[in-house]
């Protein structure tokens, strides 16, 4: 076997096994430790995770050693509530400028010790209404119509199942056409099956009610870039660096993803660059930047480069051995 046909082999089979995973949105995790006004593991706590843009929550409970996880969380600013027996306990992320980020390539730690909470229940704070002003019961009916086909449309995005979503989400957009959220999640499905034209109609009926909302820009530089239109997309992600700088790296990461796919190894090189000089730790980042790299033989000893401070900052996990197998591979023949 060839030096070219070895590394070709190696190149698409990693591309398949960790790529389109990463340019998933919804992926996000976080993890901690609950300890008890004693300093000890506290069992059954519930962490709630709340998005800050649309609201919606997701709980997860401590086990016997007061440690926690969830994953699925959308990309975004989230506050984390601790609830004992019901009540509110501690806070974190008030909306405040402190919020916690939540991203696809990081797994955040927020952890709670009870001996720093304050020695009464604090108020769980309540989701915002947004433009609901329903007062009749038929108006809250249908409240509670989108609240129910907005988070079914959330859990098909969830598990990959993008039809149902698009079908939960144009009946939450018809009950409450005033909430942005629903619209972006809603040209999120239809980008992943390749509607791009329409998502792009929706992303805009989503600006058009907020138009200086940094997710919605960033999620449409990933359909941009799905439908071939590479500068257009650059723009988007740099619309996203001015509005938040926390999602810069991000949004960046995932343009280089897309135009990965797509073969245009050159442009995904600048994108997981600028990912890098935005946070130079963002070790899925050097992955990507490596399998780049691959896409023309005269960058290989870059792609090895970047491989290795991969494998710096990140010596195991899934990716660490395709990591070393594209290393290998580059070596000449019988050394």
């Amino acid at each position: 076997m060839t030096f070219g046909s070895r590394m070709v082999g190696l190149v698409v089979s990693t591309l398949l096994l960790s790529t389109v995973a990463h340019a998933q949105v919804g992926s996000g995790a976080a993890h901690g430790k609950v300890l008890d006004r004693d300093g000890k593991p506290l069992q059954g706590a519930v962490v709630r995770f709340e998005n800050l843009t649309s609201h919606q929550t997701d709980d997860t409970k401590t086990n016997k050693n007061g440690d926690y996880s969830i994953v699925g969380l959308f990309q975004g600013k989230y506050r984390a509530i601790l609830m004992v027996g019901g009540k509110g306990a501690m806070v974190k992320g008030d909306g405040t400028g402190n919020e916690i980020v939540i991203s696809d390539t990081t797994d955040t730690v927020v952890s709670f010790d009870l001996r720093n909470a304050p020695a009464a229940a604090v108020a769980v704070p309540a989701p915002s209404k947004g433009n609901d002003k329903a007062t009749s019961a038929a108006d809250k009916k249908a409240a509670e119509e989108t609240k129910a086909a907005f988070a079914a449309g959330l859990a098909a995005i969830k598990s990959n199942n993008f039809e149902e979503a698009v079908k939960q989400l144009q009946l939450a957009a018809e009950k409450d056409p005033n909430q942005p959220n629903i619209y972006a999640n809603l040209g999120f499905a239809l980008a992943q099956l390749k509607k791009y034209d329409e998502a792009m109609a929706v992303y805009n009926k989503a600006l058009a009610l907020k138009p200086d909302d940094a997710a919605t820009h960033s999620l449409i530089s990933l359909a941009l870039a799905g439908a071939g239109k590479i500068e257009e997309a650059t723009q988007e992600v740099q619309q996203v660096a001015k509005l938040d700088p926390s999602m810069a790296g991000q949004a960046y990461y995932n343009l280089g993803i897309i135009l990965t796919n797509r073969g245009k190894s050159k442009e995904a090189v600048e994108s997981f660059k600028k990912a890098i000089e935005i946070d130079p730790k963002n070790a899925p980042s050097y992955y990507q930047l490596g399998i780049a790299y691959f896409g023309s033989s005269d960058t290989i000893p870059q792609a090895v480069t970047a491989l290795q401070k991969f494998l710096e900052l990140q010596p195991t996990g899934p990716d660490a051995e395709a990591a070393k197998q594209l290393i290998a591979a580059a070596k000449p023949q019988g050394k």
